[in-house]
């Protein structure tokens, strides 16, 4: 018998070819930035939102049920006992959301700022004291020396000032986590992939400064140092690649500010603090009842941070950031 030759088996020409990725909704990276943001939106404002209709919907049971209406600001301990419950749930939910996201793009979830590492420890408290603490209290100096601002005696004395001094370390850090990995962790990362770092290092500071419009006693000067403070920031986390700094600093000036000094933040003094201060002088150089925040001295003062933070603070390894030309970048 004659061998037989292989033949391929014929392939029909009426088969549908692959589909093609339509590129309103990819790149060459995957799914677009934009559509990333929306997703990690969305998913946040149903769970916000879902908290809200339910604790609307227990209110109005109460008042049909004719209980008392809850009182509209708790006070004495219960104030930042409640903030600290209230920040802690929401970085809570934050960061679920950001691990949700983290499981569909395949990414480690520290990649969006807070990696567990060995050096958070210390760059958190380098954060704390340097960034916060410090800068706050040479602002305050500065205030002093030119007669707008005057530190005024003890307010606390004994076991008061220990526990005062715990609770809104631990409010105020709750603050830093929830506020820092809401505007500057995936949102920032996702927003820089898709425009550079920096344009979008811009608009999530004024959004985080609009934010902040809604604080009772703020002014034009306190929303602009807002943005400011997030530009600052930003800044850390370019040159350290993770958000452990800007928690610290963030946490550490508004203790300083809130307990330590007793100065008002946003227009509030909260209970508890250890000084009794009194300013004088204009508003724009005192800031005023919005407190120090208020002051074109801290716009100042936030500004040069942040030069002198990019000029001197070197990365000892890379810190890696996104940009919109490629998927990541080495700074050096």
């Amino acid at each position: 018998m004659e061998p037989q030759t292989a033949v391929s088996p014929a392939v029909p020409n009426d088969l549908p070819l692959p589909p093609k990725r339509s590129a309103i909704f990819f790149n060459d990276r995957g799914l677009r930035a934009g559509w990333r943001l929306l997703i990690f939106a969305g998913i946040l404002g149903g769970i916000f939102g879902g908290f809200y209709f339910v604790a609307l919907a227990l209110q109005q049971l109460g008042q049909r049920a004719g209980s008392p209406p809850a009182s509209p600001q708790p006070t004495g301990y219960f104030l930042p006992i409640i903030q600290i419950i209230g920040e802690l749930l929401t970085f809570l939910i934050v960061l679920l959301v950001t691990w949700i996201m983290s499981r569909i793009e395949h990414r480690k979830t520290g990649v969006y700022g807070l990696p567990l590492k060995k050096s958070a420890l210390s760059q958190f408290f380098t954060g704390y004291v340097l960034w916060g603490v410090l800068p706050l209290t040479v602002l305050l100096l500065v205030l002093r020396a030119l007669h707008v601002f005057y530190f005024g005696k003890l307010g606390l004395h004994g076991s008061p000032v220990l526990y005062w001094g715990l609770l809104w370390g631990l409010a105020f850090l709750m603050v830093g986590f929830f506020e820092e990995f809401l505007f500057r962790g995936y949102a920032l990362y996702t927003l820089a992939d898709g425009i550079g770092f920096w344009p979008a290092a811009v608009i999530l500071a004024v959004l985080f400064a609009c934010i902040h419009m809604a604080n009772r006693g703020e002014t034009r000067i306190g929303i602009v140092g807002t943005g400011f403070f997030a530009i600052f920031a930003c800044a850390t986390l370019w040159r350290t690649g993770n958000l452990w700094l800007a928690v610290g600093a963030h946490a550490g000036w508004d203790w300083a500010q809130s307990f330590l000094y007793g100065v008002n933040d946003s227009g509030f003094q909260t209970p508890g603090h250890l000084l009794n201060p009194q300013i004088a002088g204009p508003d724009w150089l005192s800031g005023g009842s919005v407190g120090p925040e208020g002051s074109v001295v801290a716009l100042a003062l936030w500004g040069g941070m942040t030069v002198i933070f990019l000029l001197f603070h070197r990365p000892k390894q890379s810190a890696l950031v996104v940009t919109s030309t490629q998927h990541a970048q080495t700074i050096p």
